[in-house]
């Protein structure tokens, strides 16, 4: 089940044929949230292992 960031803190799980109504009617209420990324990301990982040009 999709879990949902609050601004108020609150979290709030919602099922799967529910979310695009909750997301549509909170979405003023909804905490936007980035998850970090571990390593290189894929356009920077390439180009350093790119030895052969």
């Amino acid at each position: 089940m999709p879990t949902v960031y609050l601004k108020n803190g609150e979290v709030v799980q919602v099922p799967i044929e529910e979310l695009e109504d909750y997301l549509s009617k909170n979405k003023d209420k909804i905490q936007i949230r980035q998850v970090q990324r571990r390593g290189q990301q894929r356009k920077n990982a390439a180009s350093k292992d790119d030895t052969a040009a």
